[in-house]
């Protein structure tokens, strides 16, 4: 064997085994990503296809908030509910929640959080702009801060961003 072929043959096993690690490696990297990133992908899906929002909110400013979520198209019309001060009890089934809070008492916002079931998410929008006589009182922001999964939302495209985040945060099932 002359000195070209040995040099010939050791390219052809280092090429090779560069080929074999190259493949293992993207292999490793496309499972990676998709643990990481399709159990997200799995938690919007089931979350948009199946999960209820129930808007607590009165009159116009329901028809508002549910025409703001059609367009939107995260959420089917059949999965989209109504809650009205004579209804807060359907809360207890609820697994997210968006509150208009202007359109409630301080001890019905109290109530409301009481009703929460802990792994339910809780959106408040208060799309209020004129402090101070229109702000929410610091025992009933602290209230709503002791619940995990809240958030008060003063502006529509926030309020949008924070319903999905919070629909992936809590359409997660432990085994």
């Amino acid at each position: 064997m002359s000195a070209l072929q040995a040099f010939r043959l050791f390219l052809e096993v280092v090429g090779g085994l560069m080929i074999i690690f190259s493949l293992t490696l993207s292999i490793w990297a496309i499972i990676s990503w998709s643990m990481g990133i399709f159990p997200l992908f799995l938690r919007l899906g089931f979350g948009r296809w199946s999960r209820k929002i129930k808007i607590a909110a009165n009159g116009d400013v329901y028809k508002s908030l549910e025409d703001d979520m059609k367009n939107t198209g995260i959420f089917r019309k059949g999965n989209i509910e109504q809650i009205t001060s004579n209804s807060l009890a359907k809360i207890e089934e609820a697994g997210l929640v968006l509150v208009h809070y202007p359109s409630f008492t301080e001890e019905e916002i109290k109530r409301m959080v009481s009703l929460k079931k802990s792994s339910a998410g809780f959106i408040f929008y208060f799309p209020e702009f004129n402090p101070p006589t229109n702000v929410i009182p610091t025992e009933i922001l602290k209230v709503i801060n002791n619940e995990p999964f809240t958030t008060v939302v003063n502006f529509r495209g926030r309020l949008m961003n924070d319903i999905v985040t919070t629909l992936l945060s809590t359409s997660y099932d432990k085994r």
